[in-house]
């Protein structure tokens, strides 16, 4: 009788064949984590904006902070913000969008993003209806609109 050392090259491939299918499996897996991560992240921070908007205007008389453009965080909200809170992201930025002026306010937040798999995973999270709304590669979560509803 023969005595069979090794392994026969079929073996060897089903093998290989086998790994790579598990290793595809878990990194497309990792890449969802990732992505819902960023979701969490970002809800987290509309709301750490929301809050010091309203610290914000609770402390000014009803004021509201302007608008200074997307990815620049208002310099009002700074000292109601977390320490080293960021507008602008490489995956996304945060936009203040204060569009009251002189009549009714509507102050919301934006985000936006080039990735298309992020926004997507931000509207399963959120939804896309009030107080959200999606244009495009946008998302808006309105804090305030224009007929004063909190």
């Amino acid at each position: 009788m023969d005595k069979r050392r090794g392994w026969t090259m079929i073996e060897l491939l089903v093998v290989i064949v086998v790994l790579g299918v598990l290793s595809s499996l878990a990194v497309l897996k990792y890449i969802d984590l990732t992505r819902t991560a960023m979701t969490s992240r970002i809800v987290g921070e509309f709301v750490a904006v929301r809050l010091a908007a309203y610290n914000y205007e609770a402390d000014n008389n009803n004021m509201w902070p302007a608008e200074v453009g997307a990815g620049v965080e208002p310099p009002e909200l700074t000292p109601y913000l977390p320490a080293g809170f960021q507008f602008n992201d490489p995956s996304y930025t945060l936009d203040w969008d204060n569009l009251g002026t002189g009549g009714p306010y509507q102050i919301g937040i934006s985000m936006r993003t080039t990735d298309a798999r992020l926004m997507n995973a931000m509207v399963q999270t959120l939804g896309s209806g009030a107080p959200y709304f999606v244009v495009g590669n946008t998302l808006t979560y309105v804090l305030i609109d224009p007929s004063g509803n909190y």
